[in-house]
């Protein structure tokens, strides 16, 4: 009994106290308190703003991560914690929206440009070309209808509700499975931005 004792009190123990003892002794439990107590909110929080729930969980590990690292920065009298937290979270999503949109574009400029020759140098020729090989090649791990969403949103440029009418799906099933691809393919592409 003693034991569920001490860890309802550590639970009763203020964020600010938690905050001090991560801050001056490097106290992983009170870290673990600390985030057990906020990551279901901002899970949540994440979840609302992505309606990816894998996603969510990788950016609210990536909001927990900047939260620790940010800690000393952390002041009581500017915001509170929950505040802050909430304010480092919408910074992932946004963070993760600019780098998808980038990564989005990339790709979709090597589709377009892959055969046009132009004024762009041979070196500029050759990297979208294996850029684009690139695609194709972890594009044919994937069933059809990911590829098939893949090629009407990023070489035609059709929106996800014309995707999910022409086929017969869900629009937010045509756009998880869009930008699940995107994150499988942004991987390979690293090399080519």
């Amino acid at each position: 009994m003693s034991g569920k004792k001490h860890v309802i009190s550590k639970w009763l123990e203020t964020d600010q106290y938690l905050i001090e003892l991560i801050v001056e002794n490097n106290d992983k439990n009170a870290a673990e308190l600390l985030i057990g107590r906020y990551y279901k909110y901002v899970y949540k929080e994440i979840y609302i703003k992505t309606s990816d729930r894998e996603l969510a969980m990788d950016l609210t590990q990536e909001t927990f991560i900047a939260m620790l690292k940010g800690l000393k920065g952390f002041d009581i009298k500017k915001a509170s914690f929950k505040t802050w937290l909430t304010r480092i979270a919408g910074n992932k999503v946004i963070d993760y929206r600019r780098s998808r949109q980038n990564h989005e574009s990339l790709l979709t400029e090597v589709l377009i440009n892959y055969d046009k020759p132009g004024e762009e140098d041979i070196e500029d020729n050759v990297i979208n070309k294996a850029a684009k090989e690139e695609i194709m090649r972890k594009l044919s791990n994937e069933d059809e209808n990911t590829r098939q969403i893949f090629v009407m949103r990023a070489e035609k440029g059709y929106s996800f509700n014309d995707i999910a009418q022409q086929m017969d799906m869900n629009p937010s099933t045509t756009k998880n499975k869009y930008y699940t691809v995107i994150k499988k393919l942004r991987k390979g592409l690293s090399d080519y931005e």
